[in-house]
């Protein structure tokens, strides 16, 4: 492979690597006077998985993407057309989905700035300095589920359903009084869906007023894009290696273990950017309130593409461990589906604003033991070279 696919995709990582620590280090500085930690593991798949898991996925795609990179422009017909229209596409993908998310009517706390959140005393003003909230303040709030995410396995019970229809009797759970944390006290459904409501509309209004909207909100305009952008160009470098697995054993056979190796790490490490996100999406039902059973969300098109990966990229661990490895995709699809109340609860438990806060330096070990896998040397087995001739 020639030094300009090298350097190409290289320069094209390395700003998106910056991008991903800038967005969470200025993150850090903005509320490092308020309990960032917690605002930050709430919001782990943005500012956790990015720095640490992304830099890894970065890693592992890097030789795969080179070698898609050189094949498209030095083997494929109209490859290098090809390309460039693929390049840009994904920028346009990237600029538009990030416009969609930048107009979503839910906005998350990190996007008001700290004055502002220190200085927000709940309806009616001062409710929580003995009297009743009709909606409590936004960091008490946070204080509660921070309080409380670390001692229960998931607050899926505290996510009241606010999708009731008119047309019918509520539902017994409806009725009965429960906790709720944007009210700080046991509330019945309905009035909790108010005050989940008034929460996620007062919530939308400080962000969206300048004066007291983040600097965090404002710098996500320019990296957001990056991310939706590292995220589709992930999907695209491993489906197209996919399909073009015969031509990539062909043109470079010696790199190939590698090539694989780096897929199957990266996709692996992908799988915590959804798991973090509906650890993210039971916070947001718990304070915003939850709209039907099922919330699919973006992240979802990773499960099936790390289960096709599954398919093409086990081969050089012969032919009963890739079996074995694809039934599990298979299997570990089917149980997230039967069981998704149960990942989602511990999502949040671990992997979202549950998780103690010393578990941060938990995924940076897993991310560096990755890394170690990644760039440990190894000898290839002999049956490799067989699987791929009769893949």
């Amino acid at each position: 492979m020639t030094r300009g696919a090298y350097v190409f995709v290289a320069v094209v990582y390395l700003i998106l690597a910056a991008s991903f620590l800038a967005s969470t280090g200025l993150f850090i500085q903005e509320f490092s006077r308020l309990d960032w930690r917690a605002i930050l593991q709430m919001h782990s798949h943005l500012f956790l998985f990015f720095p640490i898991f992304g830099l890894l996925v970065l890693a592992a795609f890097y030789l795969p993407s080179v070698a898609f990179a050189h094949m498209y422009w030095y083997h494929v017909p109209y490859g290098r057309l090809r390309f460039i229209v693929g390049f840009l596409v994904a920028v346009a993908i990237s600029l538009g989905v990030s416009q969609l998310f930048a107009a979503s009517d839910l906005r998350g706390v990190w996007e008001i700035s700290p004055a502002a959140l220190r200085a927000d005393t709940g309806v009616p003003a001062n409710c929580a300095i003995g009297r009743t909230c009709q909606r409590a303040p936004i960091l008490a709030t946070i204080d509660k589920l921070r309080d409380t995410g670390p001692r229960r396995m998931g607050l899926s019970e505290f996510a009241r359903d606010c999708s009731v229809d008119d047309l019918l009797p509520p539902p017994a759970a409806y009725k009965e009084d429960r906790y709720c944390f944007p009210a700080l006290r046991n509330l019945p459904g309905k009035e909790c869906c108010e005050a989940q409501m008034r929460l996620r509309s007062d919530v939308a209004a400080l962000r969206n007023n300048p004066r007291t909207r983040s600097e965090a909100a404002g710098y996500d305009a320019v990296f957001l894009p990056f991310k939706v952008f590292f995220i589709t160009v992930m999907l695209v470098v491993a489906l197209m290696l996919a399909m073009w697995r015969n031509r990539i054993d062909a043109l470079y056979g010696p790199q190939v273990p590698a090539i694989e190796r780096g897929v199957i790490i990266g996709a692996i490490a992908m799988l915590f950017w959804p798991i973090m996100d509906y650890g993210y999406q039971q916070t947001s039902d718990v304070m915003f309130g939850s709209h039907g059973a099922f919330k699919p969300r973006w992240s979802l098109v990773i499960a099936p593409w790390a289960i096709l990966l599954l398919f093409f990229f086990l081969r050089r661990f012969g032919k009963n461990l890739a079996l074995v490895g694809q039934i599990g995709g298979i299997a570990g699809a089917l149980f997230a589906a039967l069981r998704y109340q149960d990942i989602n609860n511990w999502a949040q438990r671990f992997l979202g604003g549950g998780a103690e806060q010393w578990m941060a330096y938990v995924y940076a070990a897993l991310a560096v033991v990755g890394l170690i896998v990644l760039l440990w040397p190894r000898r290839e087995t002999k049956s490799a070279p067989s699987a791929s001739a009769s893949a």
